[in-house]
């Protein structure tokens, strides 16, 4: 038998993504304190928005969490469209939408046929 294949899967093991790095690098710490923010009370309280970002209080009971974006709530209990627009000015003060100059790329030269 060969001697090299005796020394196969003795090296360094590789780290892949079943392995918890920030738990295998002891980086428990710096991950809380770099990469976790605490929810305001008014967003964490309610029952469906635990992921949104933004300034807009949420309120609770009638009316609540995305009805407050909605222009007109008398229209969905009318008909049975569940599609509604946002209102922007909320969109605007809850997400701080800015708008942005159109992005150019540069065309990519085809080297092969160059070549």
């Amino acid at each position: 038998m060969d001697p090299d294949s005796k020394k196969f899967g003795r090296g360094p093991r590789e780290l892949a993504g079943a392995v918890d790095l920030i738990n295998h690098f002891k980086l428990l710490p710096h991950h809380e304190f770099f990469c976790k923010k605490p929810l305001p009370l008014s967003i964490s309280d309610t029952r469906y928005l635990h992921n949104v970002v933004g300034d807009r209080e949420i309120r609770k009971g009638e009316g609540m969490q995305l009805d407050q974006l909605i222009c007109d709530t008398s229209s969905l209990k009318e008909t049975n469209s569940r599609i509604q627009p946002f209102e922007l000015d909320a969109l605007n003060e809850a997400f701080q939408l800015r708008e942005a100059a159109p992005i150019v790329l540069p065309l990519v030269r085809n080297l092969l046929c160059e070549a």
